[in-house]
């Protein structure tokens, strides 16, 4: 996958923030459809480049995440500390229409794959060697500060 320029948060005067009331209404599309759903927490943390909704799906607990400035979203263990371990979730795209579903196999790629297709700024590239991100949706997903 490759990375455009704003994707990390940074450098996106020219990126458009996404609605968090659709994807509200995509998630509670999500749980009245499907048995045994339940929305347990949004989150909407300016200081992230994430919304994300707190999911409990039959014994499973998870984490929605739909990126700030991006129509993508992600499926992702419940958070702790800020460490998100991607997951793939292909049954529930269909409730969220008009964005792209990203799978962990897409996620946990090492950014040093097709690095020469990124167009990060210099300044994303600053922070992904200042944090350590080591992985796409490490860029994507971030807590920067």
């Amino acid at each position: 996958m490759r990375l455009t320029k704003g994707i990390s948060g940074f450098d996106s005067e020219h990126l458009i923030e996404q609605d968090m009331q659709s994807f509200q209404s995509m998630v509670y599309h999500l749980v009245t459809s499907e048995p045994r759903a339940k929305a347990l927490q949004f989150g909407d943390d300016p200081s992230n480049v994430y919304m994300r909704a707190m999911i409990q799906l039959d014994e499973e607990q998870f984490t929605i995440l739909h990126h700030r400035l991006m129509p993508y979203v992600a499926f992702a263990e419940k958070e702790e500390n800020l460490i998100l371990n991607f997951l793939t979730k292909s049954k529930l795209h269909k409730y969220f229409p008009m964005r792209k579903c990203l799978e962990a196999a897409v996620l946990d790629t090492s950014l040093e794959q097709d690095k020469h297709l990124h167009s990060l700024s210099e300044m994303e590239w600053k922070y992904v060697k200042r944090f350590r991100s080591e992985t796409v949706g490490e860029v994507m997903f971030n807590y920067w500060d």
